[in-house]
């Protein structure tokens, strides 16, 4: 049996299972072989060294958190499978005054209490689609919360958000904001959002989008909207993470109106073994 050990094993390109160089060619070693038998292609080719965490699971992740996020939901407010959810979804892009990546913030909050906030970064001073890749941003951290599970409704003030979705349900798969580079990422991973518009296509039913005027006109959309300036504090240094979180769990429940308790956090791990996806 091979051993499972971090040393000389690599990503596979094809199927992103742990493969071992052996001396007849690349292989997918035991137990992994056994266990993700059901995954595995039969011609593996290495990609990238494994981390130890992708060595220690067998097969890489096929979404990695963003570097600074959070995603939680109040108790109070938890529903059954299947009921329909309000989420509003707001991107804030703003420069940073000294750094030289600048924060893109992205914040949501949904009805049944999920909520999310968090950050990634750009380093064009000009960036005229900064907002709007800031709030596709909230889109792909909500529908992977709350898809399949409920019929959703995103409120967003972006008819380039509604266009998208919509362009997925349909089937038009390669739909983007412009500028969005389409190819796999150097892990091996799809593009955030190439790997949501095939799950949004599958579950069309469950999807709808309003456009609203402006994040203002609703409870959701001004919270959610606190929630991405929140995230780009936190990326630029200006908030701890302790202390971004308290705030954003006062914005949650008070615009819902329900006491701050929180779900239980079944795994509080957070994966932090490489470079953060787009």
């Amino acid at each position: 049996m091979t051993e499972t050990n971090s040393a000389g094993q690599h990503i596979c390109r094809n199927c992103g299972i742990v493969c071992v160089e052996e001396v007849a060619g690349w292989s997918h070693p035991e137990p992994w072989r056994s266990l993700k038998a059901g995954w595995i292609c039969e011609r593996p080719e290495p990609l990238r060294a494994a981390t130890p965490q992708e060595s220690r699971r067998g097969a890489m992740r096929q979404v990695r958190r963003d570097r600074w996020m959070r995603q939680e939901q109040l108790q109070p407010l938890v529903v059954v499978e299947g009921s329909p959810v309000e989420v509003a979804i707001v991107g804030c892009y703003q420069l940073h005054p000294t750094a030289h990546e600048h924060p893109r913030g992205w914040g949501y909050l949904a009805d049944d209490g999920h909520y999310g906030f968090g950050a990634t970064t750009t380093r064009r001073r000009f960036d005229g689609q900064g907002e709007l890749a800031a709030e596709a941003r909230a889109l792909f951290w909500a529908l992977l919360r709350l898809l399949p599970a409920h019929q959703v409704t995103v409120v967003t003030d972006y008819p380039e958000i509604a266009d998208m979705v919509n362009a997925w349900r349909r089937g038009d798969l390669t739909a983007a904001p412009p500028g969005y580079d389409l190819s796999d990422r150097p892990s091996g991973r799809e593009a955030k959002l190439m790997y949501l518009a095939p799950r949004v296509h599958q579950h069309a039913e469950r999807v709808t989008v309003r456009v609203a005027d402006s994040y203002e006109d609703t409870t959701l959309g001004r919270a959610a909207n606190e929630l991405s300036v929140l995230g780009w504090k936190w990326c630029a240094g200006e908030l701890t993470k302790t202390t971004a979180a308290d705030r954003a769990l006062v914005i949650a429940s008070k615009a819902l109106g329900v006491a701050p308790t929180l779900v239980p956090r079944m795994n509080g791990t957070e994966d932090r073994d490489g470079p953060h996806d787009d």
